[in-house]
């Protein structure tokens, strides 16, 4: 249940709405298109017309924002070339087609199922106008997906794939169709004895991945694929050509980063994997950056509806960038590069009807990074919120399990599936992955990887995270760096006073209340965090959403500014992203 207002430490309009909604009861109830080059023609507009269905985004809604997040997802293609290129891959004609689908929509891309009369099918995979990096992002997963296949990860093989221009007029890999289904919504329905099934084959999937021998840090390519003038490092043993090359993760061409001359790996020098993600935000930062808002509209209010300096954050990187050498292990093992899987979450995994594990897909973004930087457990997995789980105990259903009612046994059983799944996680991971079990042992990893992550975050208006990260650190420093020659501890590059390391944990705990409430507003709303509902909860979402802003408004009424303010950040609008 909800805390009463006169607990609640914020004064937001939108979060103190929560309440009110659940007493009523309301719990029940971009990148432009691309063309065919045919598409002056009458009969190209006539096809594209016909198959509308297949270039638009049709798995779900946005109630926020929505024309942007669909344009960004708009690809028109020629469908008649894509089944020529799917036929062909498989040594057969166009006539052997039965059937072309569109099966699956993620966040990134588009897959279609074009089965043959056969029976056989084959998978299209063509990534959205606003996936990036262009031709990179599909290059290193065609790349990857070949590499961890020959050490013996299940994947798709591919059929065939193109990142330069084609009849097609885009992008696209065709791969065969994985056997199985992917586990999906049921993972958490799972039994116990199912869940420790799947956790296992993932854990001695995961070290296959840690035994394998790689040069440096960056992602997979093929040699073929990289112009002359990218630099790459050649994987040992590899007989067709893979290197490592440039990072393909987004963060690293985010908006107009794509456009910046800098250093995106390969990097064999752990050193350098650390600073040149906050080389890449401050030279994105010298030349693109602005005042701005924080993306976030609910963390507005915490900033006093004030558009937040770069500058601010170009001190926290050039703070970062000094602490960085320092973040380096002593011990050689833990920077031996790694690669893992970019997305280990339900729909990325399939499994047969007896749970065994028959594939891994999406390894798009992958990204291979030293092994103190690349472990970690996947968030399908942890449960770092929980101090039972930190103890690394086993955990039990509570004894007055049966006696609960309804609602406290469904808590109570949720409670025990995130422990038991992180419990049997580092359990499965300490008996057979020993270097991932190493790092994850490390006292100071957690910390590392955090602000390791957020230096390289793409700035959108959002300070706060770095700079407790800092905090953070030279709060810690004593288990942070390697000790010198002589046994004696470096000191600590920064130096932050009390009152400063005070404001910024008292922002830092202010917008992590932010997040609680607003996970708290999307759980009434039914929403994900950027406003995605499925189709058929659209309208009860809108509704929802719109009544909430009723009563926002209302309570601030008395106030001018704030309600001014409130009705100009309110989280869901429609808005300029960008301001």
């Amino acid at each position: 249940m909800s805390p009463p207002l006169s607990t609640m430490t914020l004064h937001r309009a939108p979060f103190r709405l929560v309440d009110s909604l659940m007493n009523r009861n309301l719990l029940r109830s971009s990148s432009p298109s691309r063309s065919c080059a045919s598409a002056s023609s009458q009969a190209a507009m006539e096809d594209i017309e016909n198959n509308r269905e297949l270039f638009e985004y049709t798995s779900g809604r946005w109630i926020y924002n929505e024309p942007r997040r669909l344009a960004g997802r708009r690809l028109t293609f020629n469908v008649d070339e894509l089944k020529k290129a799917a036929a062909k891959s498989v040594n057969r004609l166009t006539s052997d087609i039965k059937s072309f689908r569109k099966i699956v929509e993620g966040g990134f891309n588009r897959v279609f199922d074009i089965s043959m009369k056969d029976g056989s099918s084959v998978l299209a995979r063509l990534p959205y106008p606003s996936t990036l990096p262009r031709r990179l992002a599909v290059a290193s997963e065609v790349a990857t997906l070949a590499f961890v296949r020959s050490h013996g990860i299940p994947t798709p093989r591919v059929l065939g794939y193109s990142v330069d221009e084609n009849a097609i007029s885009a992008e696209y890999i065709l791969m065969e169709k994985l056997p199985g289904r992917p586990i999906g919504g049921a993972w958490f329905d799972l039994s116990e004895q199912e869940r420790l099934k799947v956790l296992l084959q993932i854990v001695k999937l995961e070290a296959k991945l840690f035994t394998i021998d790689l040069p440096a840090s960056g992602s997979i390519y093929y040699a073929r694929d990289l112009s002359p003038s990218i630099p790459k490092i050649d994987i040992p043993g590899s007989d067709d050509g893979l290197c490592i090359g440039p990072y393909a993760a987004l963060r690293w061409w985010f908006g107009e980063r794509g456009n910046l001359d800098i250093d995106r790996g390969p990097h064999d020098d752990p050193r350098l994997v650390l600073q040149a993600p906050a080389e890449k935000e401050l030279a994105w930062i010298r030349a693109y950056g602005r005042p701005r808002f924080p993306f976030e509209r609910a963390y507005r209010e915490t900033f006093d509806y004030k558009r937040q300096d770069p500058e601010e954050h170009t001190n926290s990187l050039v703070d970062y960038i000094r602490l960085a050498p320092h973040l380096v292990p002593a011990c050689s093992k833990l920077n031996l590069p790694v690669l893992r899987h970019p997305d280990l979450q339900p729909n990325n995994i399939f499994v047969s009807e007896d749970f065994n594990i028959t594939g891994l897909i999406d390894w798009q973004h992958s990204l291979v990074l030293p092994t103190f930087l690349a472990a970690g457990m996947p968030n399908l997995f942890q449960n770092y919120n929980d101090v039972e789980s930190m103890s690394f105990v086993q955990p039990q259903l509570p004894d007055d399990f049966e006696s609960m009612d309804e609602d406290e046994r469904a808590r109570a059983q949720e409670q025990f599936r995130r422990r038991h799944v992180h419990f049997f996680y580092l359990g499965f991971t300490q008996r057979m992955n020993e270097p991932h079990w190493h790092a994850l042992k490390q006292e100071t990893g957690l910390l590392k990887r955090r602000i390791f992550n957020d230096a390289g975050s793409p700035w959108e208006g959002l300070n706060t995270p770095l700079q407790m990260d800092i905090v953070r650190v030279s709060q810690n420093w004593s288990t942070i760096p390697p000790a010198n020659s002589d046994g004696t501890i470096p000191a600590c590059p920064i130096v932050l006073s009390e009152q400063e390391a005070q404001r910024r944990a008292a922002l830092d705990e202010s917008l992590l209340e932010v997040d609680f409430e607003m996970e708290r507003i999307n759980g009434v709303l039914g929403i994900a965090s950027d406003g995605w509902t499925p189709n058929e909860s659209f309208e009860s979402a809108k509704e929802k959403a719109r009544m909430i802003r009723e009563e926002g408004l209302a309570a601030v009424s008395d106030d001018p500014w704030l309600k001014e303010m409130t009705e100009q950040h309110w989280p869901f609008d429609d808005c300029n992203e960008d301001e």
